[in-house]
């Protein structure tokens, strides 16, 4: 058996390696804490930043998008603006050919009936019974219908007694079509005028001069709109 010394001497021992154990133990766990709350609070202001940055990014984007949203708005009233500058501008070079056209005298580029071939097959159907009354309308047109083309406006006079008569300005033609007759000798012409109404010329006698001069004379849009001249038209195809 061991004396009793030496178990008195052993007992302290084993109690400071326990000691020594418990309290290295408590280091490493205070360590790891410290180390897990740096990382945390790393996160954390990395986190705050990657916030401050997305919400100043976004301050940019709605900065940005508000000065893009006042420049289309600046750029809008500047259109409208020019806009109208043009349409007065334009108001006052109509008030002043209207003043000019006023003080000028009215000059008559043509005026005459409709060409006497239309006459030419109702009288041949005259041999059919049907016939004469086509051929009775194409005479009065003959006497009754004048076209009359000046350098203000275009006038229809018509009906049974002459005395229907349609006038308009060339600023009132929206677009014109046209069909010929007899290789070129005549013409049938339709004009569209601007408010809808439809106005027809049949038989228009020196039709490729007094087309050429009615559409001289009326709008770019409407030129755009219309058919061209016939010689234009051939070189066209």
């Amino acid at each position: 058996m061991a004396p009793r010394s030496s178990r008195r001497n052993q007992a302290p021992v084993a109690t400071r390696a326990l000691v020594v154990v418990a309290a290295s133990a408590l280091a490493v766990g205070c360590y790891r804490t410290a180390f897990i709350g740096n990382t945390a609070l790393r996160g954390a202001i990395s986190t705050d930043v990657a916030l401050q940055a997305a919400k100043g990014s976004g301050f940019d984007k709605e900065a940005s998008s508000k000065q893009k949203a006042a420049g289309k708005k600046s750029k809008q009233k500047l259109s409208l603006s020019e806009a109208l500058d043009r349409q007065k501008t334009k108001a006052d070079e109509q008030v002043v050919r209207k003043e000019e056209a006023k003080l000028s005298p009215e000059f008559t580029f043509w005026e005459g009936p409709p060409s006497s071939t239309e006459v030419l097959f109702p009288f041949l159907s005259c041999f059919v019974v049907i016939g004469v009354i086509p051929f009775i309308s194409a005479v009065n047109r003959q006497f009754r219908v004048k076209y009359k083309v000046t350098d203000r406006r275009v006038s229809v006079a018509g009906g049974w007694d002459g005395n229907d008569v349609t006038e308009f300005s060339y600023q009132e033609i929206y677009e014109m079509k046209y069909g010929l007759r007899f290789f070129g000798y005549c013409g049938d012409m339709r004009i569209n005028l601007r408010d809808g109404a439809k106005v027809e010329m049949f038989g228009l006698m020196n039709f490729e001069e007094n087309y050429k001069f009615i559409l001289d004379r009326v709008d770019k849009e409407c030129v755009k709109r219309s058919d061209p001249i016939p010689s234009e038209m051939d070189s066209l195809n």
